[in-house]
């Protein structure tokens, strides 16, 4: 959070200094964008944990430590924003939708384990999976998906070195709602970018930029004595899009 909030302020600082510019600046309006592209999710580490003895411990509660291998996936979304000169506003909305390539349990009860094959029947059974493929420590399951949808308010700063070539860098800060598996919430999202835009008219531009997004370190419960918390999920996403201002 310290990085984040000294790279918004820093943000927020260079914005101010180039507001008199903006001044100058070709005239701005409302925009609207949209864009696709491919977004990597780094393996987050995800802990279910349930009664003791789920998973063959002797204290009040169990838990099970797993790595989550996620593809990556298309990303898709929209903006509408306004465009002050040099510096933009805008609030985006983007989904993603990654499945789930395998699961690798590390530890039970906090100890490193090699899972035994009736230790695998025991964790499919708890996963409710229909079919557990895989070997060892590692399950692969069809149809798992940790899907993302995302609201962010955003900051922007073109960078004037051109009329037809425009670099630009912000970031923001939403609230971004995942879902594993038909399990998840809504929590508080922070994202930082930077792209180019290739302004082919007054009004329109060819977007490309790319985007780091995190979501903070979430509990979901199943109910009072089950649930799992997931690590923080955090996306890399490369896209290309439109914008059109008018």
């Amino acid at each position: 959070m310290r990085i984040v909030a000294s790279a918004l302020v820093a943000f927020t600082s260079l914005a101010a200094a180039t507001a008199a510019q903006a001044q100058n600046a070709d005239d701005g309006g409302f925009y609207v964008a949209a864009r696709v592209g491919s977004a990597t999710l780094s393996d987050p580490v995800v802990t279910y944990y349930d009664a003791g003895g789920t998973f063959g411990g002797t204290g009040t509660r169990d838990t099970a430590t797993a790595s989550i291998d996620a593809k990556s996936a298309v990303t898709f979304g929209g903006t509408i924003g306004y465009d002050f000169g040099m510096v933009r506003a805008d609030v985006e909305v983007d989904y993603a939708r990654h499945k789930i390539q395998s699961l690798t349990f590390n530890q039970l009860n906090g100890t490193n384990v090699t899972l035994t094959a009736a230790d695998r029947v025991d964790v499919c059974d708890y996963l409710e999976a229909d079919t557990c493929g895989g070997s060892g420590n590692t399950f692969i399951f069809d149809g798992s998906r940790i899907r993302q949808l995302s609201a962010m308010g955003n900051l922007w700063l073109d960078l004037p070195i051109g009329d037809t070539i425009v670099p630009y860098a912000g970031g923001g800060v939403g609230i971004a709602g995942f879902e594993v598996d038909g399990e998840g919430k809504g929590k508080f999202a922070w994202q930082l970018g930077a792209g180019v835009a290739l302004n082919v008219s007054d009004a329109v531009a060819v977007t490309v930029d790319y985007r780091h997004r995190q979501i903070g370190r979430t509990v979901v419960e199943y109910d009072a004595a089950s649930g799992f918390e997931i690590d923080k999920l955090k996306t890399d996403a490369i896209t290309a899009g439109l914008r059109f201002t008018f």
